[in-house]
């Protein structure tokens, strides 16, 4: 592994672990992107290791490296980024790499976002909607309605005028519609194009064909 990685110009190894005990040890003290990891480790497997890890620091990425398919499903469980199969193929470990490093990024912008909110303009007001509160924003009669977990807000500004202002889990999903792909439960075929459905929520927001090839892009991460 030292020596498939560490002539890559983009990583770096900052610590390697021979037990489960250690490992922890070093992601809680090193504070990784990436861990590679094998789960027929001694004293703590690297499956148990990862899971006392990931509440502590839930941005890290996981890749596992094993001889064995048995933990194939808990592994995703825990939101592994991938699961390797011994022997390793340097191409193989190269695409999850790849991967790794975008969903490290599209998980640290997450967490930097998770605290901003949406400044809404009402008639005798102005709102500040949290993102991680907005499901999906409508536009609907010449206004635009912003559907949260607790209420509604109605202003007269332009669905465009929102855009620039959300992060990357906003998807502009058709002309009348941004919707927050965190929220995103389920898709249904409508005709020419699709209904989303969210968690917790009975309103539906459209979704245009050309744009499921983009969503389906983001729920792969």
């Amino acid at each position: 592994m030292r020596h498939l990685i560490g002539g890559l110009p983009d990583y770096r190894i900052v610590a390697e672990a021979s037990d489960g005990e250690e490992l922890i040890r070093s992601i809680l003290t090193e504070k990784p992107d990436v861990a590679l990891v094998d789960i027929g480790m001694p004293l703590l497997n690297g499956f148990e290791a990862i899971k006392s890890c990931i509440n502590l620091h839930p941005t890290l990425g996981v890749i596992f490296i094993t001889g064995t398919d048995d933990y194939a499903i808990e592994a995703f469980s825990v939101r592994a980024i991938d699961y390797i199969l011994k022997p390793i193929e340097r191409s193989r470990l190269y695409t999850a790499l790849d991967r790794a490093v975008h969903t490290v990024q599209i998980n640290n912008e997450r967490a930097r976002s998770s605290k901003k909110d949406l400044m809404v303009k009402q008639q005798n007001s102005i709102n500040f909607v949290p993102f991680n509160d907005i499901i999906f924003i409508e536009r609907f009669d010449r206004k635009t309605v912003i559907h949260t977990t607790n209420k509604q807000y109605e202003t007269y500004d332009s669905l465009s005028s929102f855009e620039g202002s959300l992060d990357s889990r906003f998807l502009f999903s058709h002309r009348s519609y941004i919707i927050n792909m965190d929220h995103l439960e389920k898709i249904e075929n409508n005709g020419q194009s699709y209904m989303a459905f969210f968690k917790n929520y009975q309103r539906y927001a459209k979704i245009s064909r050309n744009k499921i090839a983009e969503l389906q892009q983001y729920k792969s991460f």
